[in-house]
């Protein structure tokens, strides 16, 4: 006696779907190929494949230390020359000659030389440039537009040095930062470099007061 089970439907449909699913496999993975016969002469038979390398776009800017912290440059206006160890008195003068004012620089976070920051800059891609803006300084009069007037600082009068052969800063002070002007940041070179900045103002031509802005610089990569 032969025994014979039927297949139920539900089996059938299974095994379908497992045939199905071993036809639609073998067809997305179906490589290019080629099958060439003969007895004769030098049989050559071609296969290719595509190969590709993806890239992302990459930028990297940084002002001031490699850390967490905002970088702060100050300038402090005070007499000039000071008695030592007496913050705020002067030293007297032989004759009638008063006391002039100075511009003391310092830079915290990271605390370096007077008014330098480290910058450094890297992309892969071609056409970035570096530019800068202002924005408001809590508790802080903004710089005047150009140069100063009215005892408030300008802009031009913050005067900012680039280091050789590194990230070059847009425009020679703090009013071309405007969003427009700008430099650029070549693609595939580690630029490593500083910006000094500097006072060009009259010390004795200024206000008593608060005065600055926070300085924002963008690489834009295309």
């Amino acid at each position: 006696m032969i025994l014979r089970e039927t297949p139920q439907p539900k089996r059938i449909c299974q095994l379908l779907a497992v045939l199905a699913f071993v036809t639609l496999d073998a067809r997305i993975a179906q490589a290019d190929q080629a099958t060439v016969t003969g007895n004769t002469g030098t049989l050559i038979a071609n296969a290719s494949l595509r190969f590709s390398i993806g890239i992302s776009k990459y930028l990297f800017l940084r002002v001031g230390a490699a850390d967490a912290s905002q970088s702060d440059v100050t300038f402090t206006l005070g007499l000039n020359p000071l008695v030592a160890g007496t913050p705020g008195n002067s030293r007297p003068y032989a004759g009638a000659q008063p006391p002039g004012f100075a511009t003391t620089i310092t830079t915290t976070n990271p605390a370096t030389s007077a008014g330098v920051l480290a910058v450094s800059a890297w992309t892969n891609v071609a056409g970035t440039t570096l530019t800068c803006t202002l924005a408001p300084l809590p508790a802080a009069t903004p710089f005047a537009p150009t140069v100063t007037a009215g005892g408030i600082p300008g802009r031009a009068d913050i005067q900012v040095v680039s280091a050789a052969g590194g990230v070059q800063h847009p425009g020679a002070n703090l009013s071309t930062c405007n969003g427009l002007v700008s430099t650029a940041v070549p693609q595939l070179v580690t630029l490593n470099g500083s910006f000094t900045y500097n006072a060009a103002y009259v010390p004795s031509s200024l206000s008593t007061g608060t005065y600055g802005n926070i300085v924002i610089y963008t690489a834009t990569a295309p």
